[in-house]
């Protein structure tokens, strides 16, 4: 019986190797200029000082403010940009950390195979360092024209031979496993904010999800079981099932008003947390008590509640009513408004 016969792509693969190893090359020689540039090196010296500023020093202490205010357009207009606020949710909520270990997998796998990489150079790497330096031209438009003379050059055979096995020898360091993870986190994160954005059953998991962390935090400031600190971590089981049970049937019963309560309940915590903090930093709250005190007293609770009810009740009126944006918050919005649009398209 005749044998099926293969197609060799071997020669085939040997350009795009040598062209992935260039480009590497060449943004590594572009980032190398551009630091030693005189001009980029005064920008960040006169950047560095301006940061040393008292003035300047206050204004990137209170990013506070940032978070304060982006409590207030939750409160106010969070109904506007569901699939930007729902994916952020479950983002940091879920993929966030998985994703984050996948990638420094990744990332202390190339640093370990460069540093072999410029190991096993050795003294011919510093050898051929050291004729280029004395070949290097002393006139800068010389050594720009030799530059661009370099890239005009096509590469030849040989050279695309060197560039494909320096490659080659980078990726067989790698492990095919973890770049793998990386792609296939991604992936599942992508898919997860698709499934989100359609609605149904992943929507209301992630709302309800967010309600019972968040819903957690505060009850827990209130209830107190005497006798029974050695039964506490399933009277937290029973607490955390009854809670999944009332919010996961309301968002599944009525997303609308799940998820506007979950838009204030955000807002709110934002508002209160971070607005306090501002406060306290303009010498606003009572002497001889802190932001965080504050939070936790019987008057921030009453804060953060009115707050909640606030947001909510105003997040469910824009959402049966459809309500849009003005043209000048659309304007003051428009990062988040163009984030939303794009987000939007997946």
């Amino acid at each position: 019986m005749a044998e099926v016969q293969k197609i060799d792509v071997g020669a085939a693969m040997t350009s795009p190797l040598a062209a992935a190893s260039r480009a590497v090359r060449k943004g590594s020689d572009l980032f190398e200029q551009l630091s030693e540039n005189p001009k980029v090196t005064l920008a960040t010296e006169k950047f560095n000082t301006m940061k040393e500023h008292p003035q300047v020093a206050m204004m990137f202490q209170k990013r506070e403010v940032f978070w304060t205010g982006l409590g207030v357009a939750l409160l106010f207009h969070g109904a506007q940009f569901p699939n930007l606020f729902l994916c952020t949710q479950l983002i940091v909520g879920f993929c966030f950390d998985r994703v984050k270990v996948s990638v420094l997998a990744v990332y202390r796998d190339l640093t370990t195979a460069k540093e072999k990489m410029n190991a096993d150079e050795g003294d011919e790497s510093k050898a051929e360092a050291d004729a280029k330096a004395e070949a290097k031209p002393s006139n800068k438009h010389a050594a720009k024209r030799e530059s661009n003379a370099k890239v005009a050059v096509k590469p030849t055979a040989e050279q695309n031979e060197e560039d494909a096995a320096s490659t080659k020898k980078l990726l067989k360091v790698l492990d095919t496993d973890k770049v793998s993870s990386v792609v296939f986190e991604v992936c599942v994160a992508a898919m997860a904010c698709h499934m989100v954005m359609e609605g149904g059953l992943a929507r209301a998991v992630i709302v309800a999800h967010a309600l019972v962390t968040a819903s957690k935090q505060k009850i827990n400031q209130f209830l107190k079981f005497s006798g029974q600190e050695d039964m506490q971590v399933w009277i937290d089981l029973f607490v955390s099932f009854v809670l999944y049970a009332f919010f996961g049937g309301m968002a599944l019963l009525m997303p609308s008003f799940a998820f506007a309560i979950n838009l204030g309940v955000v807002g709110g915590q934002l508002v209160t947390e971070h607005g306090l903090r501002v406060a306290e930093s303009m010498g606003k709250i009572p002497a001889g008590a802190t932001a965080d005190a504050f939070a936790a007293s019987v008057k921030g609770v009453a804060l953060v509640g009115g707050l909640t009810l606030f947001g909510s009740v105003w997040q469910f009126w824009a959402l049966m009513a459809d309500n849009g944006m003005a043209w000048y918050f659309t304007m003051l919005y428009l990062p988040a408004y163009t984030a939303e649009n794009i987000v939007g398209l997946f």
